[in-house]
């Protein structure tokens, strides 16, 4: 008799721990629903930032030929690189990993990197679609390239603009680059959240609040690409779920998940303006 209450004790005890945690679970899937709806629009904000800030950085760019057969030194484009961006909201605003000024040939005069890992590579043969800015277009493409790439481990792409960068007589003289990895985006939109978490425990006047965890990852057609310090099962385990069928049109997508014996909520919905297949994910556990 006392095995089975023992038994009985063991089994009521295992069902109260599983629904507490199923129940944090939902909560917290509840909660990644809101953040993964603030960070679908932050992103679109952030495209927007970079489209509006690359044509007037071009044209300021293109100044810079007035008189002159050769191109300037590359010192003098480093400084042009810093003078543009720092005249142009957008443009200080803009969330870019790396600004480039480049040739007629699409070579890399130098970046804003520190240190100049770009300078002397060519973009158009990572990025094909930039041969379109040396012949007078501005677009926009994806792609990846080892000295852009956010992180050592793991897979990474970009999401590169370019627009021309025309001299005195409207010849096109090179072109003004700017984007971002996705990796490094994704840990930018995963600050974001981080910074309203805390800011909202600060507000209640809890200064030894516990936050809970939260991952973001940037969905971009099969591949969930995390922040650099994200563990990868993490975003391997969300390529298994298809999450490009799941968010098409506005919807957002949820649903509980464990991985490695943590139970997290999962929100997924699409950020179209750096293309139709790209979205956002949130995982959230609470503490």
């Amino acid at each position: 008799m006392w095995r089975a209450f023992a038994s009985l004790g063991l089994a009521s005890l295992f069902a109260t721990v599983t629904f507490a945690c199923t129940d944090s679970a939902k909560t917290s899937e509840t909660k990644a629903v809101a953040h993964v709806e603030r960070l679908a629009k932050l992103a679109d904000e952030d495209v927007e930032e970079v489209r509006r800030g690359l044509p007037h950085g071009a044209k300021s760019l293109g100044t810079f030929w007035d008189g002159k057969k050769d191109l300037v030194e590359p010192s003098q484009a480093r400084r042009a690189l810093e003078s543009v961006r720092d005249e142009d909201r957008d443009l200080a605003m803009a969330k870019s990993t790396f600004f480039a000024f480049t040739d007629e040939k699409g070579i890399v005069l130098r970046s804003d990197q520190e240190p100049d890992l770009l300078a002397g590579k060519s973009l158009v043969a990572s990025y094909p679609a930039m041969t379109k800015v040396l012949a007078g277009e501005a677009i926009e493409t994806r792609g990846s390239m080892s000295e852009t790439a956010g992180s050592r481990t793991g897979t990474d792409e970009q999401w590169v603009a370019a627009a021309p960068v025309r001299d005195g007589q409207g010849t096109v003289r090179g072109l003004y680059a700017s984007g971002w990895s996705m990796r490094r985006f994704a840990y930018h939109l995963e600050e974001a959240i981080k910074h309203d978490l805390t800011t909202d425990a600060l507000r209640a006047g809890d200064k030894h609040v516990k936050l809970p965890l939260v991952y973001v990852f940037v969905l971009a057609g099969a591949k969930v690409y995390g922040a650099p310090v994200t563990p990868l099962v993490n975003s391997e385990t969300l390529e298994k779920l298809d999450l490009a069928s799941k968010t098409t049109g506005d919807a957002t997508f949820h649903q509980t998940i464990e991985i490695t014996g943590r139970g997290f909520g999962l929100a997924a919905r699409r950020a179209t303006h750096m293309g139709a297949d790209i979205g956002v994910v949130v995982l959230r556990s609470e503490t």
